[in-house]
C-alpha cells in the first residue's frame, strides 16, 4: 500500500524554480492556515548550533494552539558539507515513520546532496513506496532555454520571436533571474504586444562580465591552454554558447575598429570613442589586447567568429570545437 507523500528533497542547481516552488507552497500555507504554522531552518545561517535538535524537536510536535497542520521548511541540511548534527539526523530519521498525517517537511538544497548520507537514502527508500518525492531541478539551457523564456514571457503577457530571444540571452546570459526580472520589465513596457530586439536593446542592460575580459587577455596573449580554460570555466558556469560567441564577436569588433583608429600610439580614449562611438572606458579596457594582434589578425579572427555564427545556425555546430579550432590556429 502507498504512503501519504508528506517529504520532499528539492535539489539542483536551478536555484530559481527551486525558491519559486517553495515560495508557493509557503503562499498556500499562509493562506489555508497562519504563518506561525510555518518553521524554516537554514543550516548555513546557523551552522552547527547546539540547540538545533531541540527546535526541530518543538517545530515537529502537534501544537493545538495553531492547529495540527504545519510546513517545516529545511535548507541546507543535506549538502556535502553540512554541519547537521547527530542528534538531529537521528531525530529526523526516527520523525519519518512518527510523523503527523497533517505535517509537510520540505529539504531545500542549492546543489547535489551527499547521496551516501541516512536522511538521502531514506528519502530514496520511501520514493519507491510514494511516502516521499525527490526531485531535482536543472537549469534549463539552448533549446528548453528559450522555451522556458517564451512560457515566462506569457505569464506576464509578454511576446518574443526566436530572434527577440536569442538576442536577450546573449546580453543576460543563462541567469535566470535576471531574464525574470527583464521580462517583467519589457513586458510593462510593451503589454501583450511583440518585444523586437529594439526594445531588449532599449531596457535590457547586459551583464559586464569580466570574465570576457579574462579570457581576452589569453588570447591575445597567445595563451592556448589559459584560453581554452577559461572558456569551459565560462560553459561549467551556466554560460550560454550563443551569449560567448556574441561576446566574443563584440569585443573583436570593438578591437579592429581600436586598431584602425589608433595609428599613433598617444591617442586618447576619448578620441578614439568619438571616432568610433565606443565608450572611452570601453577602450581603455580593451587597449592592452591590441598588442597582441596585427590589424590583417583582427580582421581574419572577426570575420572567423561571424562564419562561426552562421554554422552554428545553419548546422549542428558545437562553438566548443569551433573555438578549440580558433585557438589553435593562434
Amino acid at each position: 500500500m502507498a504512503e501519504k507523500k508528506q517529504i520532499y528533497l528539492w535539489y539542483g542547481d536551478n536555484d530559481f524554480e527551486i525558491q519559486e516552488k517553495v515560495n508557493q507552497w509557503r503562499e498556500l500555507f499562509e493562506k489555508k492556515y497562519s504563518t506561525l504554522n510555518i518553521s524554516v531552518f537554514d543550516l548555513r545561517d546557523s551552522g552547527g548550533r547546539s540547540d538545533l535538535s531541540r527546535d526541530l524537536k518543538n517545530a515537529l510536535q502537534v501544537d493545538s494552539l495553531f492547529g495540527s497542520n504545519k510546513l517545516i521548511i529545511l535548507k541546507n541540511f543535506l549538502g556535502p558539507n553540512s554541519k547537521l548534527d547527530k542528534d538531529s539526523q537521528e531525530l529526523l530519521l526516527n520523525i519519518f515513520d512518527k510523523l503527523s498525517e497533517t505535517f509537510f517537511i520540505i529539504f531545500v538544497e542549492i546543489g547535489s546532496p551527499d547521496k551516501r548520507g541516512k536522511i538521502y537514502k531514506t528519502l530514496i527508500a520511501r520514493e519507491k513506496n510514494g511516502g516521499a518525492e525527490v526531485k531535482e531541478f536543472v537549469l534549463p539551457r539552448d533549446a528548453n532555454l528559450n522555451r522556458w523564456i517564451v512560457n515566462r514571457a506569457k505569464k506576464y503577457g509578454a511576446m518574443l520571436d526566436v530572434s527577440s530571444i536569442s538576442f536577450l540571452v546573449s546580453l543576460v546570459g543563462s541567469d535566470l533571474w535576471q531574464i525574470d526580472q527583464e521580462l517583467c520589465k519589457l513586458a510593462s513596457y510593451k503589454k501583450n504586444s511583440l518585444i523586437t530586439n529594439l526594445d531588449i536593446k532599449l531596457l535590457v542592460k547586459g551583464k559586464y562580465n569580466e570574465d570576457i575580459f579574462s579570457l581576452m587577455d589569453a588570447i591575445s596573449a597567445k595563451n592556448k591552454v589559459k584560453a581554452l580554460k577559461l572558456f569551459q570555466d565560462q560553459l561549467d558556469s551556466g554560460a550560454n554558447e550563443f551569449y560567448l560567441l556574441t561576446m566574443l564577436v563584440r569585443q573583436f569588433r570593438i578591437l579592429y575598429q581600436i586598431k584602425e583608429s589608433s595609428s599613433e600610439n598617444n591617442v586618447s580614449p576619448e578620441i578614439i570613442g568619438k571616432e568610433t562611438g565606443i565608450h572611452p572606458f570601453v577602450i581603455k579596457k580593451t587597449m592592452p589586447y591590441l598588442r597582441g594582434f596585427t590589424n590583417v589578425q583582427l580582421k581574419n579572427i572577426f570575420q572567423q567568429l561571424l562564419q562561426f555564427e552562421i554554422q552554428m545556425k545553419t548546422k549542428s555546430t558545437n562553438f566548443e570545437a569551433l573555438f578549440d579550432l580558433l585557438i589553435a590556429k593562434l
